[in-house]
């Protein structure tokens, strides 16, 4: 997690509970990787190509993460600045 996420993730209100969100992105082993929670709490740690919360992950950025609906449609979560 870098050190943007580390200082949202101690704030209150900074995340939208209610919407899909970016915790972190990271170096790993097998390429970049990014914490993403869902709407219900959940968390997942991704890896570009794998699919989650029934979205596609497209691309992932030093502070943000693509990700690719069913429909073909596609969206750009930011870490959360605070």
């Amino acid at each position: 997690m870098n050190d943007v996420a580390a200082a949202a993730a101690t704030q209150q209100d900074v995340l939208d509970m209610q919407t899909l969100q970016v915790l972190g992105v990271m170096q790993a082993h097998d390429g970049l990787a990014a914490l993403i929670r869902s709407e219900r709490g959940e968390i997942a740690r991704v890896l570009v190509g794998e699919e989650v919360f029934g979205m596609m992950i497209t691309a992932i950025g030093d502070d943000s993460v693509i990700l690719t609906n069913r429909q073909g449609q596609t969206e750009a979560l930011a870490i959360p600045q605070g």
